[in-house]
């Protein structure tokens, strides 16, 4: 089958990335002719090249240029290199209608690629209005992000989910939205970036000594770093921060490519972070880690970690000594297995099985 999977492939994150190479590889190995549709919208390259250009304010003294062109070229090369794009790139959503009976299957998802509340706002081809109804229409793991409610596109979404075969979500508010809202059936899927191995891409990292890796968006508070370094002082860590640079990290991997991080994240004994994917590698490779309140991430993260039993792996209290104890505690990771396992199964199933449906 001749499938296209539209998401968000071309920034500068780690996740996004590597969900876009995790679909598209388990849809390839499972047997079918697959790309990832180039689409890539101006006002998300204006957004993620914020702060490139070496006059930009944002950049202190231009010090961080360098790291900052330096990385996005090499997940630029990681990308080309490791996802087949549709012919492109397309810039305007109308160019996408040369598409409309291209493909036998179109894929929107994974990630929040139906989220009203961020900078991209309403965009429908997300919708997969641009396909032609004869051919199939599915999702996998979209997500509506922190959006509660349609609000005024209620009508404009109803409309063209009501052409999909299958609905399936990344987590229990996107479920909500699309029983709510648009009464439609959906299920629970994971994240693509379970689905698939990484040994053929990951690159095994230059540390030596033990460490714990933070990955981490946004800065880290004094309570926190306090934290981490009470962590590393029990298990004898070094620190290692990969992306963003931090100030009581022994090494900080400014321009690590995918592959690179992935590596990181292989060797590492510990894992902080404040991010989704971030909090998903650790679980794929078996780590201890702990997930840093971050309120616009904390409730898809939460969602991932109560399914699984670990949601006291988040961190709201820093000065609490009982959730460093309770952190440093090890993780039984043959139940977490079991229902990883379970979950992967469940998850391989439905998209496949809605695949099958198409004749």
């Amino acid at each position: 089958m001749k499938i296209g999977i539209l998401t968000f492939h071309h920034v500068d994150n780690y996740g996004a990335v590597l969900q876009a190479y995790a679909l598209q590889k388990f849809l390839r190995d499972a047997g079918h002719d697959v790309e990832t549709i180039d689409r890539r919208p101006l006002g998300a390259i204006k957004y993620y090249t914020k702060g490139l250009s070496p006059l930009s304010k944002s950049l202190k003294m231009n010090s961080d240029f360098v790291p900052k062109i330096t990385r996005a070229w090499k997940v630029r090369q990681f990308m080309l290199k490791n996802l087949r794009l549709s012919k492109g790139p397309i810039y305007r959503k109308d160019r996408l209608k040369k598409l409309r009976n291209h493909y036998d299957a179109v894929i929107v998802g994974s990630d929040q690629v139906w989220c009203l509340e961020s900078f991209r706002g309403f965009d429908s081809s997300f919708f997969l209005d641009f396909v032609d109804n004869s051919k199939l229409k599915l999702s996998y793991a979209a997500s509506f992000g922190s959006t509660t409610s349609l609000g005024a596109y209620h009508g404009r979404v109803e409309a063209l989910v009501q052409a999909f075969g299958d609905i399936l979500v990344r987590d229990a508010n996107s479920k909500n939205i699309v029983s709510n809202e648009l009464g439609c059936d959906s299920k629970v899927v994971l994240d693509p970036t379970f689905l698939v191995s990484y040994s053929e891409i990951a690159k095994p990292t230059k540390m030596t000594e033990d460490f714990l890796l933070i990955y981490n968006q946004a800065s880290l508070t004094k309570e926190q770093e306090s934290f981490v370094q009470k962590i590393c002082e029990n298990k004898n860590l070094k620190i290692v921060s990969v992306r963003n640079p931090n100030s009581i990290a022994d090494e900080n991997f400014l321009t690590a490519d995918p592959s690179e991080w992935l590596g990181l994240f292989e060797a590492a004994s510990y894992v902080v972070t404040n991010t989704y994917h971030g909090t998903i590698f650790a679980l794929i490779n078996k780590k201890l880690f702990t997930v840093l309140h971050s309120s616009n991430k904390t409730n898809k993260t939460a969602d991932l970690l109560r399914g699984m039993g670990l949601e006291n792996r988040i961190l709201l209290e820093p000065k609490n000594p009982e959730r460093l104890n309770e952190h440093l505690s090890e993780i039984d990771y043959i139940e977490v297995q079991k229902i990883i396992d379970s979950k992967v199964h469940y998850s391989k199933i439905a998209l496949l099985t809605a695949l099958s449906k198409y004749s």
